[in-house]
């Protein structure tokens, strides 16, 4: 084959491909079939329709060649029998030469040697030819020569391939990648920023090599370009496939047209025809059947959201022909799970993409100005990678002056744009009921949270599924076992709420002056289910006693301070109810001594009130089975804790600069499920109970306990062991006998003045800080032998006696 250098970009032409061919032989079933195909797959071929032709081509015709990018011909029996068929391979060598036209042979039940050569029919043809241009002989010898240069190219000869249709194929494959290749799109003229390298990793999970059928999922969330990416797929592989087809709104199509109208719609589109046999999914035809089975065929079916749309219209066990590609788009990743796809999660635009995208919609040209430069770069802040949102916003600003992109972006950081809320709302409407009710409080609430502890805030029948669920659906992501969510999916969640009536009426509040508003001059009921309140935002607030007592179904209460600031909320006359329901309280600066209980301590999963004037946490018996988290820290008026076997489930106690606690109860050895335990400076204890019960405790911090002195009695999960600041004098030799010590502090114990040998058999032991105790003056001798140790904090004087047995 002749074919132009792939680096040359060619003019304008007007048809893709100028077919030469003998009318008599192939135009009315070879010819015919290649045509509809190369057509089919948006080929623009030229095909002359001209039956009665003269002996001289006319200069139209010729035109038509010079105007086509790739010139086939049809070498069939009879082919050289007509001058004109010569005359157009003589302008097609010709063509090939001067502007670098690809060639195509296709040697039609003709061997290729015998054009070549100009035997058999060709030569007998050309000696006819001889006799009748007897005065035009060097035509003739024109005709022969083209004949030979022709006949040696590499091109497509019938009797190597089994039958019509694959011949077919193989020639509509090949010209559909040459012109692709002629006229390459250009991905950021056609706003495609970034689709290359998606393209490249999506396609090396088709193996398009490979001769097995495959379903390859594209999965990811509203707005984050998976129709964009499996169009651009399709465009760059169909012509590789004999049956191919690209589904759009498969969601819209079923639910409005039913499984009918999307097997109508498949099959019209795969196969050009209408499927009669309506009520029954097409795979359940045996005609159907029997033809798919060995095709090779390209499906694309975009936004699926129910297994049942596949289903119900190419059924559940649909069988196609070698190398088959099924790519299904869906923001439901256990959908593509369930039907066996290998899933490719695409991905956010980076910063340099998302630039490029915004201002491909903004400007259509450089930004021109340095204003203009800070305002794109809030702009792609905003979208945070997602293609929907800077092709939304960048459109919508495009034109505009600076002041309405100011104004523009300045609204956008309440409300979300109405486009962009239509198209991710779509996520949402698809959620069950109380999956909605777990994606609007973590949008709300627990954003960046460990999951662990969402699950446990939440917990309650179909938490921990439904946080499964919102994964596979691509609206909530876990990095590092934290919850995250896309800053544009949170305003969205936080948008749903704002459209519910008014403050009393709304489920959730967040924002500082529609609370302030709400406590001082309406009226909470029962319809509140969560209350955060930044309290560096809003003034002093003051709080009637029942504050609270319509808003039995309040279930998040946390007031919090993101800043020092001196605003707070205050109880004058002090509080006489809590919602029953409430399972966070978090009440930084709580104002009273003690906390009005009545029946809400049996769901709170946790307590948080640093820095609170409280004297003691509550009286008598509270059955707090689902408390699983307290922290009193800074609370210096804190003098006791009460009965701790009420709370069987606690994991994390945190009473860290407590000054006036005085004991720990011994009743500390019913929490077995205890995981951390913070005492730092509670300066008042003198004595610690044993924790030797507490057999999942992994971190405990007394530093800075300056009246402890003998060091605790710890069980073996013990993972992070903080002393520091203390006045223990020994270390017992049960140390040795703790496999998950990581890190151990004994900086600034005074009395400590040796350690045993035991410490060296600390297999774990990362970290040990033993920096400024003054009185300790050698070290183990065998501790520097410990492979696992990383950092050694140690004093000058400890260094001096201790070189000869630490490399220091």
């Amino acid at each position: 084959m002749a074919a132009a250098s792939s680096s040359t970009i060619p003019q304008q032409k007007k048809y893709d491909v100028f077919i030469s061919f003998r009318g008599a032989d192939v135009r009315h079933n070879f010819l015919s079939h290649l045509n509809k195909a190369l057509l089919d797959n948006l080929v623009n071929t030229f095909v002359d329709e001209n039956l009665d032709r003269g002996e001289e081509i006319s200069s139209s015709l010729l035109k038509t060649i010079e105007e086509s990018c790739i010139s086939i011909v049809i070498f069939s029996e009879n082919y050289a029998s007509s001058p004109w068929c010569l005359d157009e391979l003589i302008k097609i060598i010709e063509c090939s030469k001067t502007m670098e036209q690809m060639v195509l042979p296709v040697f039609y039940h003709v061997d290729p040697t015998i054009v070549q050569e100009v035997t058999g029919s060709f030569g007998d043809s050309l000696a006819k030819h001889k006799e009748e241009f007897k005065d035009s002989l060097h035509k003739v010898e024109s005709w022969s020569q083209a004949l030979k240069e022709t006949g040696g190219m590499s091109g497509f000869v019938s009797h190597d391939i089994k039958n019509d249709s694959e011949l077919i194929a193989k020639i509509v494959s090949w010209i559909s990648e040459k012109v692709d290749l002629m006229f390459p799109s250009d991905p950021i003229n056609d706003g495609l920023v970034g689709i290359d390298s998606r393209v490249k990793d999506f396609e090396s999970l088709l193996g398009l090599e490979m001769a097995d059928v495959r379903y390859v999922g594209i999965w990811g969330m509203a707005g984050i370009g998976k129709t964009t990416l499996a169009r651009e797929v399709f465009n760059r592989i169909f012509y590789q496939f004999t049956i191919k087809c690209f589904v759009e709104d498969v969601r819209d199509n079923f639910h409005k047209c039913g499984p009918d109208g999307l097997r109508r719609l498949i099959l019209s589109q795969a196969l050009g025809r209408e499927n009669s046999n309506v009520g029954m999914p097409i795979m359940l035809l045996s005609s159907i059947r029997r033809r798919l089975c060995r095709e090779k065929i390209l499906l694309v079916l975009d936004d699926v959201s129910d297994v049942r749309e596949i289903e119900l219209s190419i059924g559940k066990c649909a069988v196609f022909g070698p190398g088959s590609r099924i790519i299904i788009t869906s923001r439901d990743q256990q959908l593509l799970k369930y039907m066996g796809a290998e899933i490719y999660k695409v991905k956010k635009l980076n910063d340099d993409e998302a630039s490029q995208l915004f201002c491909f919609h903004a400007f259509r040209r450089d930004i021109s100005t340095e204003e203009y430069m800070k305002l794109s770069k809030r702009a792609v802040e905003y979208a945070q990678g997602i293609p929907l949102a800077l092709e939304v916003l960048g459109s919508n600003l495009y034109g505009r002056s600076v002041g309405e992109w100011e104004d523009e972006l300045e609204k956008l950081k309440g409300t979300s744009d109405p486009k962009i809320h239509g198209i991710l709302k779509l996520s949402y409407d698809g959620l069950s009921k109380d999956d909605k009710e777990i994606f609007l409080d973590i949008a709300c609430f627990f954003k960046g949270q460990d999951r662990d502890y969402v699950e446990k805030m939440l917990d309650s029948p179909g938490s921990k599924i439904g946080i499964s669920r919102l994964l596979d659906k691509s609206i909530i992501s876990v990095i590092d076992n934290r919850v995250h969510m896309h800053d544009l999916l949170q305003q969205m969640g936080k948008d749903i709420i704002c459209q519910e009536k008014q403050l009393g009426q709304r489920s959730r509040l967040w924002d500082p002056k529609d609370i302030y508003y709400l406590f001082t001059r309406a009226e909470g009921t029962e319809a509140i289910k969560g209350i955060l309140l930044d309290m560096s935002k809003i003034k002093d607030l003051e709080l009637t006693p029942n504050a609270f007592e319509k808003m039995y179904n309040l279930k998040f209460l946390k007031f919090y301070c993101s800043i020092l600031h001196w605003n707070r909320v205050k109880l004058p006359e002090g509080l006489n109810f809590l919602p029953d329901e409430l399972r966070l309280l978090h009440w930084y600066e709580y104002p009273l001594e003690s906390v009005p209980w009545s029946s809400c301590a049996e769901n709170l999963v946790e307590i948080g009130m640093v820095r609170s004037k409280l004297k003691q946490l509550w009286n008598g018996d509270q059955h707090l089975g689902n408390l699983k988290y307290v922290d009193l820290s800074y609370s210096k008026d804190l003098m006791s804790i009460p009965d701790l076997s009420t709370i069987p489930n606690l994991e994390v106690l945190r009473l860290s600069f407590c000054k006036s606690l005085i004991e720990i109860p011994l009743s500390i050895k019913y929490l077995s499920k205890l995981k951390q335990l913070y005492l730092r400076h509670c300066q008042s204890l003198c004595n610690l109970p044993s924790f030797l019960h507490l057999k999942n405790l992994e971190i405990l911090s007394i530093s800075g306990c300056s009246k402890i002195r003998v060091f605790p009695e710890v069980p073996c999960a013990i993972r992070d062991l903080d002393l520091e600041g203390t006045i223990v004098e020994r270390v017992p030799l049960s140390i040795g006998y703790l496999p998950c010590l990581s890190n151990l502090a004994l900086s600034s114990c005074t009395r400590l003045t040796s350690l045993p040998d035991s410490i060296c058999n600390l297999k774990s032991l990362r970290h040990f800080s033993i920096y400024d105790s003054v009185n300790l003056l050698e070290l183990p001798e065998n501790l520097g032998n410990l492979e696992s140790l990383r950092k050694l904090s140690v004093g000058v004087k400890i260094c001096r006696v201790c070189q000869k047995t630490w490399d220091i």
